[in-house]
């Protein structure tokens, strides 16, 4: 179950409550949204927003990247003045590493979440670093990218995967995006499904797996803090006891 936020302007903002549990109930909703690019927003979107409650608006961004290249993917948001939500920017990736771009951004595999276990691999002190400044962050906590569907994705998968979410309830979320995005992108879940099937594997097989590399070790080496760590279990669990 995803719950859609109709904010006037974005085809792709949800927050991740009503996620299912490992252990039976879901997440609640409140603590962390996710969306495309708040750009997009009409000013009656940016009111839906302000509404909604929105104290922190995390852009995750495309490091090592330059000139028209970075702006292209870090587009910065430019808030109403009446917004008081913290506009915050964090990369989560590193645009520099050719060997990263080959295998997945020049194959047009980057829209796909075959690459998300590599790039938890390959950058944990990235993730980490968004994770630590997630779980401090004053909430409700808005997360986006470009289209709210690759970095966003990610990171979504993280905090719903600490808080103890199952892997088909992170697959279905993951999967909502292409389907919300479909106005814009009519070929995107056409997409997704045909690279897929290319690689021989599934949607839930790739989330698991990206799931699998979040381990204790990974989580250390990633330098994620107690106090982060804790503060994302509890909000998304509704036992809210925020640590700073």
């Amino acid at each position: 179950m995803t719950m859609k936020l109709e904010w006037a302007g974005l085809a792709n903002a949800r927050d991740l409550g009503g996620i299912p549990l490992g252990n039976g109930g879901y997440t609640v909703a409140g603590a962390f949204a996710r969306s495309d690019h708040p750009q997009m927003l009409t000013p009656a979107g940016w009111d839906q927003l302000a509404s909604y409650g929105i104290r922190t608006v995390v852009s995750l961004e495309t490091g090592g990247l330059e000139g028209e290249a970075a702006f292209r993917a870090n587009r910065p948001v430019e808030a109403p003045e009446h917004i008081s939500a913290e506009l915050l920017r964090v990369p989560i990736e590193d645009g520099a590493d050719d060997d990263f771009m080959e295998r997945w951004a020049r194959t047009g595999l980057w829209g796909t979440p075959l690459y998300f276990k590599d790039a938890l691999e390959r950058w944990p002190e990235l993730h980490g670093t968004a994770l630590n400044v997630l779980g401090t962050a004053e909430r409700p906590v808005l997360v986006h990218c470009g289209r709210g569907h690759d970095r966003t994705g990610i990171m979504s998968l993280l905090l719903l995967a600490l808080a103890g979410a199952t892997g088909e309830g992170i697959t279905e979320d993951y999967l909502q995006s292409a389907r919300n995005l479909q106005a814009r992108e009519p070929s995107a879940v056409e997409k997704g499904e045909a690279a897929l099937q290319r690689a021989g594997t599934t949607a839930l097989e790739c989330i698991q797996g990206a799931m699998a590399a979040v381990t204790d070790d990974w989580l250390r080496g990633a330098g994620v803090k107690a106090e982060a760590l804790a503060n994302i279990r509890s909000s998304l669990l509704g036992d809210d006891t925020t640590v700073f």
